[in-house]
């Protein structure tokens, strides 16, 4: 009985009836996420920022209690001079383990050296019998570097991404992907902004690894699109239902895989390695906008277009195509009956 209502309930369900709502809650995130960046701006990591890397090297296999302790004093001493951590890592295995110790230079000093000394004395009074290797300095221009070759790498993600589904389907197929695609990203950087949760090059390998994983969804249901439009049983459709009926032939496909990844991904944020969470975070955030962006977004985009255009797509195309043959059949048909006509007066 279960099984024939959720039948009911999904020969029922018209995401094109439901994509404006969704549409709305999405901008909704995406505003707050603006007026977040306006006002206390983007909790940029030292990827982006410039910063300091200090090695505590144990030289011997160490306990998840010691990581702490070594990280939890590292902190305290920082904070006496007005830093924080940025992000702390076990490195290494068996006994050849160091604790790597990232933070950003302090605000207004562009000479760290004095700084980062008085912060080693104090490691290695705490810990004397680890090994403290001098601080390595990352460059904010190399970090500008950095953040222009991630922005140049998403975009030309994005830009090979449209490439292939125009050419795959067709290119208003691939304008709506695409389109999609950046709801995705900017979902992703409103929620961070929003949470203040770091932005380091993990959240950019975030973002291409949620781009990866969306395309594959709308991309599925697109196919679909394309072969129920060709079709000659679904001929009397318009465009609005064949996206309706795709979405929901490839609903349980799209939501068993969904659900399957986001679970896998919750259970690795909250069990996992801390030090993961400004990866998976992001990620598990983007898989959950791009799974009803996919369902609710991209076909509804793909629909409004098409009503809005005569010049692309399948339908139109196979449209005119059935116009120019009906024109060179009745062409026929009235030569054929020139011919006959003529055939008697000839004789």
């Amino acid at each position: 009985m279960n099984s024939h209502k959720f039948a009911e309930a999904k020969q029922k369900f018209s995401p094109t009836k439901w994509s404006k709502y969704v549409i709305m809650f999405s901008g909704a995130i995406i505003i707050v996420g603006i007026i977040m960046i306006a006002v206390m701006g983007f909790n940029l990591g030292m990827d982006f920022t410039g910063g300091n890397i200090i090695q505590v090297q144990t030289n011997q296999s160490i306990t998840d209690k010691q990581y702490e302790e070594i990280v939890n004093t590292a902190g305290e001493i920082l904070s006496e001079q007005g830093l924080t951590i940025s992000q702390s890592q076990r490195e290494g295995q068996g006994s050849d383990i160091s604790v790597s110790i990232q933070y950003q230079n302090l605000a207004g000093v562009d000479d760290m050296s004095t700084i980062n000394n008085e912060i080693i004395a104090a490691l290695e009074e705490a810990f004397p019998e680890y090994t403290v290797i001098p601080a390595e300095t990352k460059s904010a221009t190399a970090s500008s570097e950095l953040l222009l070759n991630a922005l140049l790498a998403v975009v030309i993600s994005l830009v090979f991404l449209l490439v292939y589904i125009a050419i795959r389907f067709e290119f208003l197929s691939g304008i709506a992907a695409l389109l999609t695609l950046f709801h995705d990203v900017l979902i992703m950087i409103a929620c961070v902004t929003i949470f203040q949760i770091e932005i380091n090059s993990t959240f950019i390998a975030a973002i291409i690894t949620v781009l990866g994983y969306s395309i594959n969804n709308t991309i599925i249901i697109f196919d679909r699109v394309r072969e129920n439009l060709r079709k000659p049983s679904l001929e009397g459709l318009s465009n609005r239902e064949i996206a309706d009926l795709s979405v929901r032939q490839t609903l349980n496909r799209t939501l068993n895989t969904s659900i399957t990844t986001i679970v896998s991904v919750f259970l690795l944020l909250f069990t996992g390695i801390s030090q993961l969470t400004d990866f998976v975070l992001p990620i598990l955030i983007g898989l959950i906008a791009g799974t009803y962006a996919s369902i609710f977004i991209s076909a509804p985009l793909w629909t409004a277009m098409m009503s809005k255009s005569s010049k692309f797509g399948i339908r139109q195309r196979a449209k005119v195509k059935a116009e120019k043959k009906a024109e060179k059949e009745v062409a026929m048909a009235e030569n054929q009956v020139v011919d006959a006509v003529a055939k008697p007066i000839e004789e």
